[in-house]
């Protein structure tokens, strides 16, 4: 008689839960009389209670009623959910108060775990079903309990979590549509300038730029990683050293390079020459800090693309700091970043191309000059006396070094005789590469290195050429008075 009560109790649950309408209508549930009217229902009653009279009585004693007792409150939990959906659809109870009465917490990311987003789903497809003028969302609900930023980077961090991936994409895309935001305030949700160069690695960036393809799609517009970034960490200045920052970062360094890329496009699609570059990198205020600023390399970068795109200019980084700064400015910052380990071989190199500018103009001049002279007299002494009395024996002492070491093939030829013929004439005349220094270019005896560079590298090669002429070494020491 026990087993057979809780049979009927069973049956009587379940059969009372079966008929809860669909997410079109209200939830309803039948009535005790109604499944006692239905003869199938009896007939199942009945055959169940005979196919148990035929085990063990004591398996029944023992097994039956806890099984029974599982279905009969899984049946009632149902009923009681269905009761609870019903009573708040009638009271059209908004989204925000029915999660608060399904207790979520105000933890987002929690709740988003929990098995109550499933019953605040249904709720919503009921209630706007039910009421399709004041219709709610689930990603709605969330934003206006917990907030636009905290919805959005829990939905990230719940990503990774394999139990909730489906849940959580699918409120990730009702975010995308539901967002009425422009892609600076997303990028402002998200808080990625306050991961600086590690936003490039943060799977918060994967939110933002399926916003900005979903902006895209939707308004045919012109949105990008590039131009976020630029707004969001403050200018192109800011975003470049973060980019330059996050090339020696593994996990970064391929979208630092992808946006690097992207940043240099946006400004030749917007028609910048290297000197507004200079500008936007600010490297255009001091020209010491500049040589420091790590942002030259992007400047570097951005005239190699600009000359690929204008084949016709031939931009260079040292071209545009002298047009900015000036031949002296930038050669004596050049002079000083030498002697700095973290500047050398940069400002070695940039000394290489200033040199080479440097040689070229003076070069045309120089050539030009001498077919001049050569039409009007010949011989190498006449020649060398008059760019003498033109230039001055030291700086055309420079032109020669200058032009030996980058002019074209008949330049270094001309320049060699010429130098020389000069160096045979200071040899004659006494000069040792002292002399040449405190003499020809003025240098202070007890402070010789204060010469400048070409200034050196002329005494330099004097010495070389003196040696070869008398056979012995010129081991020199200042002369003291």
């Amino acid at each position: 008689m026990r087993l057979t009560s809780f049979l009927v109790l069973a049956t009587t649950a379940l059969l009372a839960f079966a008929d809860i309408v669909s997410a079109e209508t209200t939830i309803t549930r039948n009535t005790p009389a109604a499944i006692h009217s239905n003869s199938d229902n009896v007939n199942e009653l009945s055959a169940p209670k005979r196919m148990l009279r035929t085990h063990d009585e004591d398996y029944e004693e023992r097994a039956g009623p806890e099984k029974l007792t599982g279905l009969i409150t899984s049946g009632a939990t149902k009923m009681a959910d269905s009761d609870m959906l019903n009573s708040h659809l009638l009271l059209k109870t908004n989204g925000v108060q029915f999660l608060k009465e399904l207790k979520l917490g105000d933890d987002i990311a929690t709740a988003l775990q929990s098995s109550k987003m499933d019953t605040l789903a249904t709720y919503v497809n009921l209630f706007n079903k039910k009421h399709p003028d004041s219709k709610i969302s689930v990603i709605r609900t969330l934003t206006a309990h917990y907030g636009d930023d905290a919805v959005a980077r829990a939905l990230v961090a719940a990503t990774e979590n394999g139990n909730t991936v489906e849940r959580v994409s699918q409120l990730r895309r009702d975010q995308l549509v539901d967002c009425q935001n422009s892609v600076d305030d997303v990028f402002n949700l998200l808080k990625l300038r306050d991961n600086d160069y590690a936003a490039l690695s943060t799977r918060k960036l994967e939110v933002l730029e399926d916003y900005i393809r979903f902006v895209n799609t939707k308004t045919n517009g012109q949105e990008s990683l590039a131009k976020a970034f630029t707004a969001g960490f403050g200018g192109e200045r800011n975003v470049a050293l973060i980019l330059r920052a996050a090339r020696t970062d593994t996990f970064a360094r391929k979208k630092a390079l992808e946006l690097e890329n992207s940043l240099i496009k946006l400004w030749l699609s917007s028609g910048y020459k290297p000197e507004r570059v200079l500008k936007t990198l600010r490297l255009d205020k001091d020209i010491t800090r500049a040589l420091k600023n790590v942002n030259l390399w992007t400047l570097g970068k951005y005239i190699t693309a600009f000359n690929t795109n204008h084949p016709n200019n031939n931009m260079s980084v040292i071209g545009t700091l002298t047009a900015h700064y000036g031949d002296d400015a930038v050669s004596k910052a050049l002079r000083t970043a030498k002697r700095e380990p973290t500047t050398q071989r940069m400002a070695a190199s940039l000394q290489g191309d200033q040199l080479k500018a440097v040689a070229s103009r003076r070069l045309e001049t120089l050539d030009d000059y001498i077919k001049l002279v050569n039409s009007k007299t010949s011989g190498h002494t006449t020649l060398l006396q008059t760019l003498n009395r033109s230039y001055g024996e030291s700086v055309l002492a420079e032109y020669l070094v200058l032009a030996k070491a980058y002019g074209r093939e008949s330049a270094r030829a001309k320049a060699t005789e010429l130098q020389e013929a000069q160096f045979t004439q200071w040899l004659d005349e006494g000069y040792d590469s002292i002399s040449v220094l405190t003499n020809l270019f003025n240098v202070d005896e007890t402070k010789l290195n204060t010469a400048s560079l070409d200034a050196k590298t002329v005494a330099s090669q004097f010495k070389q050429f003196y040696e070869r002429a008398n056979g012995v070494p010129t081991n020199v020491q200042p002369r003291r008075p």
